[in-house]
């Protein structure tokens, strides 16, 4: 099969997650070579980014897991990164998994792939059996679904070939100034694009969406009105925040309120951090592991590890007792059930948890007045 300077699709007419047009990958870098048939009961999708070391060693996991079942089971890498530096990360990198480009990332934004390594397991059917960070797909996993998955496709029949007009890609844009910003007037995106951009933040998203993330809080704890949520690109030196910039670029003003509701309420009198030893996913780096069991954190603050696990509970996150310190710190939080978050805090960190009713900010932004 040649898939070269080509969109692909996943299809699968029976689900509405794979109707035409949602999941495309516009450039396959090179076929597997690990694999020893075009046939498979078992796809797994890889999100993957050159920058995220997590993410090569995931990809490294899933390559061992590929030599071990090679007649079965079938990996695809997919990046949303510029074709030319993912060819050039494969050059000093190489790997024997199949390597493809997302198309303007739809595929990263259809799975709501907001964190990364991040995988998605699919039958001969193009039927979503498992997703997650690839590192939690274990041997045994594998196994149990090959056993309940018998029937095999060609891989052409499951990654569905579409010819369609190519696109010049762009070399990756470098800003000239600290702090950029520009409205977006034909795209528009679910979930906010945050990506690492050498020494730059770039943002990707709605005004409101930039603007919770830069004040580490829900999205529903922002009001604006909609003719202000406009979708914008910004790029801002790491290290920086953007909020103000932007603020005084688009003249706005931005207040809050207090109200009451649902929130986590963490007693931080007896906190006690882990150091940067814990974990070390080297330099230029996603900062974050997210699963759907734990937050991992390599080199992060309080105020944004917290921001993450208010984002994956839906919840505001409150502190009381203490003052939490702005250093950085390596971070392991488990977060899907309850009872195990709470020990698990308590007895690591030193941080006492409970659900209650509580006063937290909601912010409006405007546009200021004349």
């Amino acid at each position: 099969m040649n898939f070269n300077k080509i969109f692909l699709i996943i299809f699968c007419g029976c689900l509405p997650f794979f109707s035409n047009g949602q999941i495309r990958f516009s450039e396959t870098i090179q076929t597997s070579k690990t694999a020893t048939d075009t046939e498979a009961s078992l796809f797994f999708v890889d999100f993957w980014a050159t920058w995220c070391k997590p993410c090569v060693y995931a990809s490294e996991y899933l390559g061992v897991l590929q030599k071990q079942y090679p007649d079965r089971f079938y990996v695809v890498s997919l990046s949303e990164e510029n074709s030319d530096v993912v060819k050039r990360f494969l050059k000093k990198n190489p790997t024997d998994l199949a390597v493809s480009i997302d198309y303007k990332g739809e595929t990263f934004r259809a799975n709501n792939t907001r964190t990364l390594p991040y995988g998605l397991l699919l039958n001969a059917n193009g039927t979503i059996l498992w997703k997650g960070s690839p590192t939690d797909f274990k041997q045994a996993d594998l196994e149990r679904y090959l056993r309940q998955n018998t029937k095999q496709r060609h891989v052409d029949k499951v990654l569905k070939v579409q010819r369609i007009k190519e696109e010049v890609f762009k070399a990756d844009y470098k800003p000239s100034a600290d702090f950029e910003i520009k409205q977006l007037k034909k795209e528009t995106f679910e979930t906010l694009v945050a990506n690492p951009r050498g020494d730059y933040i770039q943002y990707k998203g709605s005004l409101k969406s930039i603007i919770a993330k830069e004040k580490r809080i829900l999205e529903s704890q922002v009001q604006i009105a909609p003719e202000l949520n406009k979708t914008y690109e910004v790029y801002i030196k790491k290290g920086a925040s953007a909020l103000f910039p932007i603020l005084d670029e688009l003249k706005l003003d931005l207040f809050h309120t207090e109200t009451k509701g649902d929130v986590l309420m963490l007693d931080i009198s007896n906190i006690m951090y882990w150091d940067t030893q814990q974990i070390d996913w080297g330099n230029n780096t996603a900062e974050y592991l997210i699963d759907d069991t734990q937050i991992q954190g390599d080199n992060v603050t309080f105020k944004d590890v917290m921001f993450q696990l208010a984002s994956v509970l839906n919840l505001p996150v409150v502190t009381k007792g203490a003052e939490a310190d702005s250093d950085k710190h390596d971070w392991q939080i488990h977060h899907r059930f309850y009872n195990l978050m709470e020990s698990d805090l308590e007895d690591t960190y030193g941080i006492k948890i409970s659900k209650e009713i509580g006063s937290f900010k909601k912010y409006t932004i405007r546009k200021k007045t004349p």
